[in-house]
C-alpha cells in the first residue's frame, strides 16, 4: 500500500513538472509577430494578389507566428511608403521603383537602357549582380531590405487628342510626371514637366493643367485614367517595376528559420508574376481598348528621336556614377552579351487606330 502511495506521489510530481515546463514554454508558442503592410493600390490588382498571396503562405509556412496584413489605419500614395516604413509606421512597404531616388536605382531607370522584358527580368533576378549592388545601397541609405521585384505593367504617355509617339508631340506641352527623372526626359525632349504623383493624374488631366502624363499602364485602370485621356503612347522608355521591402529593424526581429521562410516565398512570388506577365499586361491594353482609348505603337524611327534627345541624360549619368555605377554598368555590358538579352526586341511599327 505504501509503495503504490508512493508511485502515486511520484506520478503526481512528474504531471506537475511536465504542466509547469509547458506553462514556461507556451508563452513562446503563443507569441507571433504581425508586419502592417502598406498597399497603395487596390488589393485586387494582380499586383495586390500577389502581396496577399505571399501574406498567406508566410502565415502558413510559419505555421501563425509570422502574419503580414493590410495596414488600413491610412491610404499611403506611391510616393508616401518609404517614408512610412522608414518612420516605423508600417514594416513592410510597396512601391514603384521610381520612387527610389538611390543613385544605383537611378541607373535602373536611365531612359531606354532596360526597356524590354527578357533584360528586366534577368536584371532583377535573385543573383543578379546589378540588384545586389542596388539592394545594398538601398539597405544602407534608407533602411529598407528588398524583399523581391516584380513586373508592373508598362511606361506609357496617355493624352487628350494627340499622339506622344515622336519627341516633337509634346512640344511646350504640359506633362505630368510622376519621377523627377521623367521631368527630366519630358524637359530635355522639349515638354514641358509638372511633377504630379499617379493618385493625382486624373485631376490634373480633367481640370487641368495637364495635357498628357507618363504614367504606368496599370494606372489606367486603377485610376481611372481611360475617362480623362483618349490615347495611349505605349513608350516603354523604362522598365515597370514595384519592389516589396520590409525595414531592417523588423527583418532583425524574425529568427532565421522565419527569415529564410520569406525570402523563398519572396522569390516564388517574383517568378509567380513574371510568368504570368504578359498575360497580365495583355489584358491591360485590352481594358484600355475597350474603354476606346487609342493606342499607339511608336515606330522604330519614333523610337530613334526619342533615344537622340534623351541621351545627354545618360551621359550625365555616367559621369557621375561613381565606383559603384562603373560596377554597375560592367554588370550591365555582361549582361547584354547573355542569350536572353542579346538583341533589343522590336515592338513593332506604329500602330493609330
Amino acid at each position: 500500500m505504501s509503495v503504490a502511495r508512493h508511485l502515486s506521489s511520484a506520478l503526481v510530481s512528474l504531471v506537475a513538472l511536465v504542466v509547469a515546463g509547458l506553462a514556461a514554454v507556451a508563452p513562446a508558442w503563443a507569441q507571433s509577430t504581425t508586419l502592417r503592410v502598406s498597399l497603395p493600390i487596390s488589393p485586387g490588382s494582380p499586383t495586390g494578389q500577389n502581396v496577399l498571396e505571399f501574406a498567406r503562405q508566410v502565415q502558413a509556412r510559419t505555421g501563425g507566428a509570422v502574419r503580414i496584413k493590410i495596414d488600413q489605419t491610412r491610404g499611403y500614395g506611391e510616393h508616401e511608403v518609404l517614408g512610412v516604413v522608414a518612420a516605423g509606421a508600417v514594416e513592410i512597404g510597396v512601391t514603384a521603383l521610381n520612387q527610389f531616388s538611390n543613385p544605383l536605382t537611378r541607373a535602373f531607370l536611365q531612359p531606354f537602357l532596360f526597356n524590354f522584358d527578357a533584360l528586366a527580368q534577368a536584371a532583377t533576378s535573385p543573383d543578379s549582380e546589378i540588384r545586389k549592388l542596388i539592394e545594398k545601397e538601398i539597405l544602407a541609405t534608407s533602411g529598407a531590405r528588398v524583399l523581391w521585384w516584380q513586373p508592373y505593367g508598362s511606361s506609357v504617355i496617355v493624352s487628350r487628342k494627340f499622339s506622344a509617339a515622336n519627341p516633337a508631340g509634346i512640344a511646350a506641352r504640359t506633362i505630368g510626371a510622376t519621377d523627377d527623372q521623367t521631368e527630366d526626359l519630358l524637359r530635355i525632349c522639349s515638354g514641358t514637366p509638372r511633377r504630379v504623383s499617379p493618385a493625382d493624374v486624373f485631376s490634373g488631366l480633367k481640370n487641368g493643367p495637364l495635357q498628357a502624363a507618363v504614367v504606368d499602364l496599370m494606372d489606367v485602370g486603377e485610376h481611372d485614367l481611360w475617362r480623362v485621356a483618349d490615347t495611349m503612347t505605349v513608350l516603354r522608355h523604362t522598365p515597370s517595376v514595384f519592389m516589396i521591402v520590409i525595414s531592417e529593424t523588423a527583418w532583425q526581429r524574425l529568427t532565421p528559420e522565419q527569415r529564410e521562410i520569406m525570402t523563398e516565398l519572396a522569390e516564388d512570388a517574383q517568378a509567380y508574376m513574371w510568368a504570368r506577365f504578359v498575360t497580365i499586361r495583355a489584358e491591360a491594353y485590352a481594358f484600355a481598348a475597350g474603354k476606346g482609348m487609342r493606342i499607339v505603337l511608336p515606330s522604330n524611327d519614333d523610337i530613334e528621336a526619342w533615344r537622340a534627345c534623351s541621351a545627354p541624360l545618360l551621359e550625365s549619368y555616367l559621369e557621375r556614377a561613381g565606383e559603384d555605377g562603373a560596377r554597375l554598368f560592367m554588370a550591365y555590358g555582361k549582361l547584354r552579351t547573355a542569350p536572353c538579352c542579346v538583341e533589343t526586341p522590336s515592338f513593332g511599327p506604329a500602330r493609330r487606330q
